[in-house]
């Protein structure tokens, strides 16, 4: 006989439900409006905050796996979309964000003063990794000495300054809760 996995049958877990994909949603919006209209106006060192990817990480290391690579899915097509950028790039490098994220911090002890600063750290490392070989892949000759020391190393300054205050807001917006193993050391 097949194991029955848990589902939302239960009476009082609709209005939880919904009122966390509402939550998310919110969120969602909002990384997607800084992308789209605030990151193109800041520039620093040549490069602009990336803050769809530091949300994911973040929606990662408070709810997951599985929830981190949704909402990275979600937010990299909306964001591709809103952009004009080639579909499925994006959508891809932060469903992998989200998921590698997610699994970090379901399986490791995470400081919570160091956890966002080195998950968006590893994270923008790997969404911008992979963004360079779909460059590659898609026949673009771009010098690499350039692409790294022009945009990926002040994008990894940049998105490290900001994961904190954006971790803090997204916890607190999501209500505090962390469904992941987090220390208290």
């Amino acid at each position: 006989m097949a194991q029955r996995l848990p589902a939302i049958d239960k009476l009082g877990d609709g209005p939880r439900v919904a009122s966390e994909l509402g939550r998310l949603l919110v969120l969602l919006l909002v990384a997607t409006f800084l992308q789209t209209t605030v990151a193109a106006n800041i520039r620093i060192l040549g490069a602009n905050p990336d803050f769809v990817l530091i949300f994911v990480v973040v929606v990662a290391l408070l709810r997951g796996a599985e929830i981190g690579a949704a909402f990275g899915f979600v937010a990299g097509g909306i964001v591709s979309i809103a952009l004009f950028e080639p579909p499925g790039v994006r959508s891809l490098t932060l469903v992998v964000v989200g998921y590698l994220i997610g699994r970090y911090a379901e399986t490791a002890d995470l400081s919570p003063s160091v956890a966002p600063i080195v998950s968006v750290f590893v994270g923008t490392l790997i969404a911008e990794s992979l963004s360079l070989l779909a460059q590659f892949l898609f026949g673009r000759e771009v010098p690499l000495a350039y692409l790294v020391s022009r945009w990926v190393i002040p994008l990894l300054v940049i998105d490290t300054l900001l994961a904190t205050p954006l971790y803090l807001v997204a916890r607190w917006w999501l209500r505090g809760e962390r469904r992941v193993r987090i220390s208290e050391a």
